[in-house]
This record gives structure tokens, sequence and C-alpha cells, in this order.
């Protein structure tokens, strides 16, 4: 168990080291290209990883969170054109519906597989996939407005971090989970419609999230 989270500790260190390093040598005219480019080789680079090493979970998770990933851009765009509570920074890349992004179709499998990688390989894989998607979506939030990724608006917020976002994060962490156990063993059809059904969830936890926790944590 160890061994396995210590190399996907590695792993995923070293590609986003390497990322960032791209990044940060990246004219803010090429930024959206370079992040497109980055999230395609998260892609290639993970299964081939996993293929060569033998993991075959790695490569089982991955396949079922790819098509989740593929997904996630409606419940962004949601939020942009229909609760308008988040905005993308222009790049000068191709936009989902004119709204999200192209790149945001992989990046969502960057920060789901070592949540769910950790919460597999736990003995209390709840706790662990709540205590892990928490920290990793919270550092994904509050990083990305200094990248200039993109930032809440309209909403409460605690460091720059939408509090409502969070609560329907930690549910996605639970749905994927949970549909992942449930379908791992069934054909590739099942488990596409079972992570389609994830994303579709995320974006009606969202708008629950939106109205029933931010208000909690709005201003008067």
């Amino acid at each position: 168990m160890h061994r396995h989270l210590r190399e996907a500790l590695l792993f995923h260190t070293a590609f986003f080291v390497a990322a960032a390093a791209a990044i940060a040598l990246t004219p803010m005219r090429a930024f959206g290209s370079v992040l497109l480019m980055a999230a395609v080789a998260y892609q290639i680079a993970l299964p081939a990883w996993s293929l060569m090493r033998g993991h075959g979970d790695w490569l089982a998770l991955w396949a079922f969170l790819l098509p989740l990933s593929l997904c996630q851009p409606l419940a962004d765009w949601v939020l942009v054109d229909v609760a308008q509570t988040l905005t993308f920074p222009d790049h000068g890349i191709y936009r989902i519906g004119g709204a999200v992004p192209l790149y945001f179709c992989g990046l969502w499998t960057m920060a789901l597989f070592p949540v769910l990688l950790a919460a597999q390989h736990s003995r209390q894989p709840w706790l662990t996939v709540t205590g892990a998607g928490l920290l990793v979506f919270a550092a994904c939030e509050w990083i990305a407005r200094p990248l200039g990724l993109w930032h809440a608006r309209n909403v409460a917020t605690v460091a720059g971090v939408a509090v409502y976002v969070l609560t329907a994060e930690v549910l996605l962490c639970w749905a994927a989970l949970a549909a992942y156990r449930g379908t791992r063993g069934s054909a590739l059809p099942v488990r596409v419609i079972a992570a389609a059904g994830v994303s579709l969830l995320y974006t009606g936890a969202l708008l629950w999230a939106l109205l029933v926790v931010d208000p909690l944590f709005s201003r008067g």
C-alpha cells in the first residue's frame, strides 16, 4: 500500500514540477495552449506509467476518471452562464459553450486520481476520500486565482476560496469513489455511464450548495 502511494506521490510531484516550469517559462499569450498540452500529457503519461510498472489499479482508475473529467466542463458551464458565480480569464484558447476553456476536460483527472487512489489503499476509504478531497480541492481553489486559471464571484469566500464549491467537491469525491467501486468489474459502457452520472450529480450538488451553504457564509 505505502509503496503504491509513495510512487503516486513521486509521479505527480515530478509531473507538476515539470508542468509548473513549462508554465513559468511560457509567454502569457501561449498560456492556454501550454495548459492544454499539460492536460493531454498527463492523460498519456499516467496510463503509460501504469502499464510500464504493472499498476492495473492505476490504469482502471484512470479509465474511469477520464470520461468523468470529459463531462466535468458541464458543471463549470452552468456556474459561468447560469449561476454566474465563476469566471475564467481569456487565455486565447477554445471555450466549450463559449464559457469553459478546453483544457478543463483533462484537469479534473489530475485532482481526482490521487484522492481516489489514496482512498482505495486506505482502511478507512470514506474518511480518507473526505480528508484528501478537501485538502486537494482547497489547494486547487486557493492557487487558481494567482495562477489566473479561474476565480469565484458573487459568493462568499475564505482566503479567496468559495466555500460552497468545497462542499460540492467533497460530494463529488464521495460519488466518484462509490461509482468507481460499484462498477469496476462492469463493462465499459456501464462505467462510462456511471462516470457521466457522477458529473451530473456534481452539477446538482453545486447548485444545492449555492442555495444552502453559501448563504451561511455570506455577509449580510
